[in-house]
């Protein structure tokens, strides 16, 4: 809810787009979008940022309740648990930042839980670290993972994951004709399959079924960049069946109006 506004983020290659859906029809079917990521059908990366990211944030709710309500027990957390993901899934429907969708409550639930698992397991893990040998073993591994770090920055004077903002025009330059210094074709979506799959072409308009199923229009203007791992391409080229990356957002006049679509390869 806090990053929709941030129309993509660029994490090493792979770019990550926070605006998410915002309108659309409701899922009220549990799992059909928690088994295609677990079926690795929309690729790991994806489906963990996906899954681990809606479980990892309301992880704190359930570690913290605990410290305010010290009568906490299972029941209470889990109607807590369940609370929480309709709160923040209905919120995203009023304030129209997202649709409603049942998988997030669950995994929002889940974070809930696991979190309320960690307070009660806290006290004996506390216990074990107060083992000599469990002390010296945790300086060892932190001094190795902080020395190979510190050689990997000095070797590559920067750290192993940058999160930076996605610069539009710098990733729609020309590609070297759609070849890197590896001879491999360039893949402009960065290996994620792209948002969605181009279902019809219109005059100045196309329309894609995005991965969740909901179909949008998307404006294609003067302003829009369009490109495969060749480089800039034409709007005529983009053809039915086509699986694209579409940057919207960055337009105040009108938010379907497209700033780049980038054509993946995976495209048929």
């Amino acid at each position: 809810m806090v990053f929709k506004d941030m129309p993509m983020v660029r994490l090493g290659s792979l770019y990550l787009n926070f605006g998410g859906t915002h309108e659309g029809n409701a899922n009220l079917v549990p799992f059909k979008t928690i088994w295609p990521y677990l079926l690795g059908e929309k690729g790991l990366i994806i489906a963990g940022i996906n899954l681990i990211g809606n479980i990892i944030l309301l992880v704190p709710i359930g570690f913290l309740f605990p410290f305010v309500f010290m009568k906490m027990n299972w029941r209470k957390i889990i109607a807590i648990a369940i609370a929480a993901g309709f709160t923040i899934e209905g919120l995203q429907v009023i304030l129209h930042v997202g649709i409603f969708d049942i998988d997030d409550v669950i995994l929002n639930g889940l974070g809930v839980l696991i979190g309320y698992w960690l307070f009660k397991v806290l006290p004996k893990v506390n216990q074990l670290m107060k083992s000599k040998i469990a002390v010296i073993t945790t300086i060892l591994l932190t001094f190795v993972v902080l020395s190979f770090l510190g050689v990997y920055i000095y070797q590559n004077h920067r750290l192993p994951i940058s999160l930076e903002a996605a610069d539009v025009h710098m990733q729609l330059e020309p590609m070297n004709d759609g070849k890197n210094i590896t001879g491999e074709t360039k893949d402009p979506c960065g290996g994620t399959d792209g948002t969605g799959q181009i279902t019809s072409v219109g005059q100045n308009k196309i329309t894609i079924q995005r991965k969740d199923g909901v179909q949008e229009e998307i404006k294609i203007t003067a302003i829009t960049k369009i490109v495969n791992s060749a480089g800039n391409i034409l709007a005529s080229d983009l053809k039915i069946g086509y699986r694209v990356t579409v940057v919207v957002g960055l337009v105040e006049e009108d938010s379907r109006i497209a700033s780049a679509i980038l054509v993946c390869n995976l495209s048929k």
